[in-house]
């Protein structure tokens, strides 16, 4: 038998044993086609990823590779600065879509603390909130909100040159924001503290790109996109210093805006000051880039059962990610000094019906092609908390990151998408379906249930690059 005839049998094979009823599909299809998204084109393509998946999702093909275009010595460490969380840093902001005619029109972005009570709502859109979880922005086209995450009441609007299609981003330690927006393509940086923009200049190429600010004032601005490129800044101004040629990252550079950044960022840049780490949610690829040399030093792949079915999330030094695929329950640790997947293991157990995620995927527009939140760590490190996806029903799992194992099971009967933990470690936000959020506490009861707007799709959780 050939391997094509081979595969073809693995289809049907898959599709005979499938247990349970297909869900309707044809309903959620015609409703993704409306144009209610407002996401980035690089989200566009992951959702033509997504729906090319399907395929290899009903074949249950998965496979695990591990591989390294170069293998110099391991990446160099350093103290990592702690973050001292802010006021209002406990408080959980979800946002929910809106539209008008099937046209994205912004966000409702609704604001609960510790004992589920609502502390304040503001309208926005492309939001990020601060590394110490005290403020939240939102990016307009002539300027820059500041919130409080207190109660949502706007400190402070820096104005900007007018930002078309803008990709916001924060320095590690809050001081500073940097967008990149289109027509022209032109980079401005924001300094905070001060409460004025600082810089600007034509970015030329990449048009489209992510700015990642390095440096405890900045000293460089690289703009991650297809090709990446690199600009000193001296305090007042601008100067490109490198640019790289053809396709650098996987994923054609960094995955965020909206959903993608809200819930935490898919890349990270660590300890060394020097070394990028970046997910690639459509191929399970981990990338380590060089930004001193602008070379991939490394790389590594997990094998993933449909592209954006992956969550990433970062430990608190920087020195670990972890990758939940909630389809499935599999989580993966990746230890980024020594660069290598250090295991491999099950979490959580995916719905009985293999096919059970399908309608989940096609129907939920807001999540469409976006990266999923269904695993939290807590501060200190010591456990990670992982919800499965598609509707099915499992509740959380809590992980004790020491041996991987799962120590208990809460709300095992019910539906949930994502998962946040305040900055203390003392609350477990849960959002299920329905646009219901759960406040637990780390003993599993529940102190409230909140009806939020309708098309809630996630939490904005600090923003730490």
């Amino acid at each position: 038998m050939n391997r094509e005839d081979a595969l073809r049998s693995e289809i049907h094979t898959a599709l005979d044993s499938v247990s349970g009823p297909t869900p309707e599909l044809m309903g959620g299809i015609a409703a993704r086609l409306r144009p209610v998204s407002r996401r980035r084109p690089i989200v566009a393509i992951g959702q033509v990823a997504a729906v090319l998946g399907i395929g290899l999702v009903v074949a249950a093909v998965a496979f695990s590779l591990h591989r390294s275009r170069v293998a110099p010595p391991g990446v160099t460490t350093a103290p990592t600065t702690p973050i001292i969380a802010g006021p209002g840093a406990n408080n959980v902001w979800i946002t929910s879509q809106t539209s008008s005619n099937g046209a994205y029109t912004g966000d409702i972005v609704t604001g609960i603390d510790p004992t589920g009570h609502v502390v304040g709502q503001i309208n926005a859109r492309d939001e990020l909130r601060s590394p110490d979880g005290s403020h939240l922005y939102a990016l307009f086209d002539g300027g820059l909100d500041v919130y409080s995450a207190v109660d949502g009441h706007k400190e402070q609007t820096i104005q900007l040159q007018p930002v078309t299609d803008g990709q916001p981003m924060l320095s590690a330690d809050g001081h500073y924001f940097a967008v990149v927006g289109n027509s022209p393509p032109t980079l401005q940086l924001v300094d905070l503290v001060a409460g004025r923009a600082v810089a600007s200049t034509n970015v030329g190429l990449p048009a489209f790109g992510v700015p990642v600010i390095v440096g405890e004032q900045a000293q460089h601005v690289y703009v991650v996109g297809p090709t990446i490129a690199k600009f000193a800044f001296d305090g007042t101004t601008f100067r490109l210093e490198q640019h790289t040629t053809g396709h650098t990252l996987a994923c054609d550079g960094l995955v965020v805006g909206g959903i993608n950044s809200a819930g935490g960022l898919p890349f990270r840049v660590l300890a060394d000051g020097r070394t990028l780490v970046a997910f690639c949610p459509s191929d399970g690829r981990v990338t380590w880039f060089d930004l001193v040399s602008m070379t991939v030093t490394h790389e590594a792949q997990i094998g993933q059962r449909n592209p954006f079915w992956v969550s990433p999330v970062f430990s608190g030094d920087g020195k670990t990610l972890y990758l939940h695929e909630g389809g499935t329950g599999a989580l993966h640790v990746i230890d980024l000094v020594q660069r290598k997947i250090v295991t491999s293991t099950k979490v959580a157990s995916a719905d009985a019906n293999p096919l059970a995620w399908l309608r989940s995927l096609l129907v939920t527009d807001a999540a469409a092609g976006g990266i999923p939140r269904t695993v939290a760590l807590s501060p200190d490190g010591t456990w990670l908390y992982a919800v499965g996806a598609f509707g099915a029903r499992g509740g959380v799992g809590i992980v004790h990151l020491t041996d991987l194992a799962v120590k208990a099971r809460w709300l095992p009967d019910v539906s949930l998408d994502s998962v946040w933990v305040s900055a203390d470690g003392g609350t477990i936000y849960l959002l299920g379906t329905g646009d219901q959020l759960r406040v637990l506490r780390t003993d599993g009861s529940q102190i409230a249930k909140v009806t939020l707007p309708a098309n809630s799709w996630g939490f904005i959780v600090p923003t730490i690059p």
